[in-house]
């Protein structure tokens, strides 16, 4: 049986472009496991959605993914899913990518090779991302620009807060009003 798991990181992606990409599966009403808005930084192994799933599957089923994206942002995410799947009879399929059309449980050396090569690459994309993010957030620093979520109040109005806890005694919750 196949079994289709889905994740975006954040509430204002959808699933559309994995849904595309597993129409086929949709169509004959595989089973879905989902971890909407759900942090990447959370183990693989850990997320709600994907430990359902692996507590459903039987042996032999297939574990279907849009992209490797999805589940994996690290060398050892990829091995340690392929331990458990491998321990566990399951196969896993990436409907897209260099990883199509593969199982990547097999033990076969070229499947091993491969996927540990295409897993580097994955955490490198990952690590590039996070590299640019953070050049970016840099020159936009240094370009004057003010990052973040806009003060609620001017430096006056924080400033009469601080002055009236410490020298009037007003409660906090009153100063949050």
């Amino acid at each position: 049986m196949d079994r289709l798991y889905m994740r975006h990181s954040t509430d204002k992606q959808t699933n559309l472009r994995q849904r595309h990409h597993l129409e086929p599966y949709l169509a004959e009403k595989a089973p879905v496991y989902e971890d909407p808005a759900t942090s990447s930084r959370l183990h693989p192994l850990k997320q709600p959605g994907f430990q359902r799933l692996l507590d459903e599957a039987a042996v032999g089923d297939v574990v279907r993914l849009a992209d490797a994206a999805r589940l994996f942002r690290s060398v050892q995410d990829v091995l340690d899913v392929r331990d458990v799947l491998r321990r566990r009879g399951l196969h896993l399929r990436i409907a897209s990518g260099a990883w199509s059309g593969m199982d990547l449980t097999s033990e076969d050396p070229m499947t091993k090779l491969f996927v540990t090569m295409l897993a580097g690459v994955l955490e490198f994309q990952r690590d590039m991302i996070s590299e640019n993010t953070k050049d970016g957030v840099a020159a936009a620093r240094s370009a004057g620009k003010v990052l973040g979520r806009p003060n609620r109040l001017s430096w006056e109005q924080a400033d009469a807060v601080v002055a009236a806890y410490d020298n009037d005694g007003v409660a906090v919750k009153a100063l949050a009003r």
